[in-house]
């Protein structure tokens, strides 16, 4: 988390990013390129002022966007 870049704080961005692993199971890496990978899950880290409406604008758009959200 202390590096430059290593934290999206763009919501419109990291909403997107999140959506493209929930759908597509890729995400652009910092460099511009795409990984894919499987997520499971989305951390949020809740030491942000923001973090709670920001897991609500999540926890929106993916079952906006057809993704389904279930406990483990």
């Amino acid at each position: 988390r202390g590096t430059p870049g290593a934290m999206i704080t763009d919501e419109d961005t990291a909403i997107a990013r999140v959506l493209q692993m929930a759908k597509q199971g890729t995400v652009q890496a910092d460099d511009g390129s795409t990984v894919a990978l499987q997520a499971d899950s989305v951390c949020v880290h809740g030491d942000d002022p923001k973090a709670l409406a920001f897991v609500q604008k999540i926890s929106a758009a993916l079952p906006a966007a057809g993704v389904e959200i279930k406990a483990f």
